[in-house]
């Protein structure tokens, strides 16, 4: 008799309480892409330190711990701390080419490249490592899953990151249809509204890529002296 009615509480229980409690409050993706490109409006600039995997030519390149800030527009900074390599790029300056300087081959010296030549180390040129350009991406590949049924764009759920909580979701995208990848997990900052981590796997379930934007500062009064090789901080030789 005890378990007849227990069975029949269990069973009410399931008929009220409605199935979406279990996973937590439902989240409105399309609602939340729009507050994001509405907050990256409002960035006039960010610093933080980028920590990003890269598959290149079949080799997993890693670099972690990068000072990485951005002014709008176009302007970049990057310092891989261990290395004590310094880039500069900013767009319509030194003849629209990254300055580099630092390490081993490049410590006496600066050199001016296309920022073309960093894809022979990375999937990204310097200026497609800005989470404005990630934001892009994101908003191209779901509304384009929008009109595909064989595209899926779910939220997982929420994630603690740097002591930051986030939203995290997870896109499964059909192959041959120009996604950008297989499956791209990405991570929402809840406060400042601006993705702080993006995963994408290949075709195969591979890593592509990895990146993750740790300690995300907005606003911190960047001027163009943080994107000058004059700016007497940075190690740059002047005529490179």
């Amino acid at each position: 008799m005890k378990k007849i009615v227990l069975c029949g509480i269990i069973s009410f229980l399931f008929m009220v309480t409605p199935m979406q409690s279990f996973a937590g409050p439902s989240v409105d993706i399309a609602a939340i892409l729009r507050k994001c490109n509405a907050a990256f409006a409002g960035v006039n600039d960010y610093s933080c330190i980028l920590h990003r995997k890269d598959v290149v030519n079949g080799t997993m390149k890693e670099h972690s711990n990068v000072l990485f800030q951005y002014k709008k527009p176009s302007r970049f900074y990057m310092k891989w701390l261990k290395y004590k390599i310094e880039a500069i790029y900013a767009e319509g300056k030194y003849n629209n080419k990254m300055v580099i300087h630092g390490g081993l081959l490049f410590n006496f010296i600066s050199i001016a490249v296309d920022p073309k030549a960093a894809l022979k180390y990375s999937r990204h040129t310097l200026p497609e490592a800005d989470i404005g350009h990630i934001l892009k991406l994101v908003e191209t590949n779901y509304r384009k899953a929008e009109a595909d049924k064989d595209a899926s764009v779910v939220f997982e759920q929420e994630e603690k990151l740097d002591q930051r909580m986030t939203w995290r979701f997870k896109a499964v995208f059909p192959a041959d249809r120009d996604y950008y990848g297989h499956v791209i997990h990405i991570n929402i900052d809840k406060e400042l509204y601006l993705p702080i981590k993006i995963k994408v796997l290949g075709w195969k379930n591979e890593l592509l890529e990895e990146y993750y934007y740790e300690d995300l500062k907005v606003n911190v009064g960047l001027t163009d002296e943080n994107f000058d090789v004059n700016n007497k901080e940075y190690k740059f030789k002047v005529g490179y």
